[in-house]
């Protein structure tokens, strides 16, 4: 596992690894795209690298089943696909012995779409920590989370790159070097979304549609956002994946309207001056309304079979049913 820029973060690891003070609960945050994951399983590394050093090796039994994501201790929750009742079920066996009886590390990503009665889910076991656990969040942003658990875990934020730094990064990678250059200035040195674009060619094309959905909401015309969700592109491999990206992407710019809304920083969506916008000229009521729905609508999209007609009809009438009010 390599580990582009970030180095604050890196150094800071190492510190309490160095200290012995690995704190039982820790949340990475920053823009989509800046390593946040990455750094998680760097931090299960250090939790559980057989070596005890001040970084991970990389090489023994449990650095290894961690990076191939294999490991039985290591519980990874997806934020943007799980219910309340999902987390407490998962979270129900951490005060008990892990299968290697050693310490069990659960990743909840994305930790900021969850709703109130999630986050308090995981709020019971941050004030009577066990001993044999460790939490690790990441978030796109802070705003949405619970101040207490947010005074419970050591907050790290990530950064993107540099756009030569992002550029290295995707040469190593095997990408040639005009590519690379391409995409290191267009995604601002972000290289985790610059990667994404290179596995799917259709993902400038997908912000876009959300761009003018979300357009067509800020303009009260149902039709036009009809029209959008259309005309999405249909890959072959996978025909649900344009409407589970609209849904979910437009369930972003939502949510980055609320915390704008609040004072806070929109920066999850895929167009921060779009969820300003939003903002504006919506209230909070409104705003929390169209939060809970498209929240609501991501984790219908989340699941492999659902009817894409069916799903964007009904996401976009509700939307228009909110705002309208």
């Amino acid at each position: 596992m390599e580990i582009y820029g970030n180095k604050e973060a890196v150094n800071r690891l190492s510190e309490y690894r160095a200290n012995e003070r690995m704190p039982h609960s820790l949340l990475f945050f920053g823009d989509p795209g800046t390593g946040k994951r990455t750094l998680a399983f760097y931090t299960v590394m250090l939790y559980l690298c057989e070596k005890g050093g001040n970084t991970p090796c990389m090489k023994c039994h449990n650095c290894e089943r961690t990076e191939k994501r294999i490991h039985p201790d290591v519980i990874y929750v997806d934020g943007e696909k799980t219910s309340v009742a999902q987390l407490r079920e998962i979270l129900k066996d951490s005060h008990g012995a892990s299968v290697e009886g050693g310490i069990r590390v659960y990743i909840l990503s994305e930790f900021q779409v969850l709703n109130r009665e999630c986050q308090n889910a995981l709020l019971t076991h941050l004030e009577e920590p066990s001993d044999n656990v460790r939490f690790i969040l990441t978030a796109s942003n802070k705003n949405g989370i619970l101040p207490t658990i947010l005074s419970r875990t050591a907050l790290i934020r990530t950064s993107p790159l540099s756009a030569e730094e992002c550029e290295t990064a995707l040469t190593k990678e095997g990408i040639t070097d005009g590519e690379a250059e391409k995409l290191a200035h267009t995604y601002k040195g972000n290289l985790g979304l610059a990667l994404k674009a290179l596995e799917n060619k259709n993902t400038d094309l997908y912000f876009a549609s959300v761009r003018a959905y979300a357009e067509a909401v800020l303009k009260g015309d149902e039709y036009a956002a009809l029209y959008v969700s259309a005309k999405l592109p249909q890959p072959k491999e996978d025909k649900r994946e344009p409407i589970r990206i609209l849904i979910t992407e437009t369930a972003k710019l939502f949510h980055d309207a609320l915390i704008a809304a609040e004072g806070g920083k929109a920066s999850c969506g895929c167009d921060s001056g779009l969820s300003e916008r939003l903002a504006k000229k919506y209230p909070l009521t409104v705003l929390n309304g169209l939060c809970e729905l498209t929240q609501r609508f991501s984790y219908i999209a989340s699941k492999v079979y659902f009817n894409t007609k069916s799903a964007s009809d009904a996401f976009t009438a509700g939307i228009f049913e909110k705002v309208k009010g």
